[in-house]
């Protein structure tokens, strides 16, 4: 099965994040972001819920002899700690997924924010307190329900395409839960 490839989003990101110290990519899919982030020094934890781009970036890394800690996770199955930086580009076009291929690009759901509200329902209990979620949204998603979870958000950067925009927000955590 082909990973994430590199894409419009992927790009967005790229141009516009600040890494931690600390950061933890979920769904690194391609790696691009979480190579990136090693490069400028970061100590970074990768994790997808597909095998084969979690070894592809095990490899990549190797070549590259950068310093990327990989794991099999399903969102924060697999994950321990706190995190300056949490980026998630998620699946976020609506459909209904029949496989991994499928959920790399819909999120699930009429509104494709199914994996989205999922994933911001449990990420605060891995950011540090000042610290920063990286997160790409989509005009189909239900925003004022995302809006709703426990962070402040602010969109940082946008792209339009012919039939949606994508966003790019930058969430801190407002309160515990």
């Amino acid at each position: 099965m082909e990973v994430y490839p590199v894409s419009e989003d992927t790009l967005l990101m790229l141009d516009n994040i600040r890494c931690g110290k600390k950061v933890l990519e979920v769904g690194t899919g391609n790696g691009a972001i979480a190579i990136e982030c090693a490069k400028s020094g970061s100590s970074v934890l990768a994790v997808d819920i597909d095998k084969e781009a979690v070894k592809r970036l095990r490899e990549e890394a190797k070549i590259k002899n950068l310093k990327i800690e990989t794991k099999v996770s399903d969102l924060f199955e697999n994950v321990d700690g706190k995190y300056d930086t949490i980026i998630f580009n998620p699946p976020y076009l609506p459909g209904n997924p029949k496989d991994l291929k499928d959920l790399q690009w819909a999120g699930g759901g009429k509104y494709g924010d199914e994996v989205i509200l999922k994933f911001l329902d449990v990420a605060w209990k891995y950011l540090a307190d000042d610290g920063e979620i990286y997160i790409i949204l989509s005009s189909f998603n239900r925003l004022n329900k995302i809006f709703e979870m426990p962070y402040k958000f602010e969109k940082i950067a946008q792209k339009k395409f012919s039939f949606h925009e994508i966003y790019l927000y930058r969430a801190k955590k407002i309160k515990e839960r």
